[in-house]
């Protein structure tokens, strides 16, 4: 049976390394929406805590860099703890727009999925003004065809990082998340575990400050990373 949330408890996670130039004007944003938000800061070296403190902002402060995958189950964790009913994850460099985080979570209120992933190339609404970078591109479609591949399962964005869990799912996550491109991982780890996944489509904003993670050489390993990942989950079979 769905279970429809009423008036839910939404956190908002922004993993953030190294955003102090991106940070200001995504809090700025984001506080005007009246949701809870907590800012996890993977051990950067500048001045985003400061940042994101002067704002007036919770932070939980990693004392080694634990990668996305750890900054993003950190923030689950707090969301448990704390007993949101919906956690809403959304990069700390400033390219998922707030303005889109109602229409992610509507399919969770609604009870319709337990996961929901803000989709840049759904094909009845493609965001024709954001431009992905090559190397992103690359690793996207072979881990959207891997994914089909191990599950059937046909999502056309698998590295957004912005998607939002409700409370079964991420205190699912809460006790294990993956590291390594956990974006993909995780959908295969949920689809596996029963929790049903939805797509809805929203639009980028371009990075004003700095450059993303994923480069040419990480591009070029992330095929073997993500085999290597998948088969580790398939043959450890479901979570318990």
């Amino acid at each position: 049976m769905n279970n429809v949330l009423a008036a839910p408890k939404v956190l908002i996670i922004v993993p953030a390394f190294n955003e102090e130039k991106n940070l200001p004007s995504l809090l700025e944003r984001l506080l005007k929406l009246g949701r809870t938000i907590v800012v996890v800061n993977d051990c950067s070296s500048d001045a985003t805590v400061d940042c994101a403190r002067s704002m007036g902002v919770a932070v939980l402060d990693l004392p080694a860099n634990l990668g996305i995958g750890g900054a993003v189950q950190t923030g689950f964790k707090y969301a448990v703890a704390n007993d949101f009913d919906i956690a809403v994850q959304i990069d700390g460099d400033g390219q998922h727009d707030p303005a889109w985080i109602d229409t992610v979570i509507a399919p969770l209120v609604d009870g319709r999925a337990d996961c929901v992933i803000g989709s840049r190339y759904m094909p009845e609404a493609p965001d024709r003004d954001y431009r992905t970078p090559m190397a992103r591109r690359v690793g996207m479609r072979f881990s959207t065809a891997i994914l089909e591949f191990a599950t059937g399962l046909r999502v056309h964005d698998t590295t957004s990082g912005f998607r939002a869990l409700n409370r079964s799912a991420f205190e699912f996550f809460s006790q294990s998340y993956p590291v390594d491109h956990p974006e993909a991982e995780a959908l295969l780890v949920l689809h596996r575990n029963g929790f049903r996944i939805q797509e809805v489509p929203i639009k980028m904003l371009g990075r004003i400050h700095g450059s993303s993670l994923f480069n040419l050489t990480r591009s070029a390993l992330y095929p073997l990373r993500v085999v290597v990942g998948f088969v580790g989950i398939i043959f450890a079979g479901k979570a318990k």
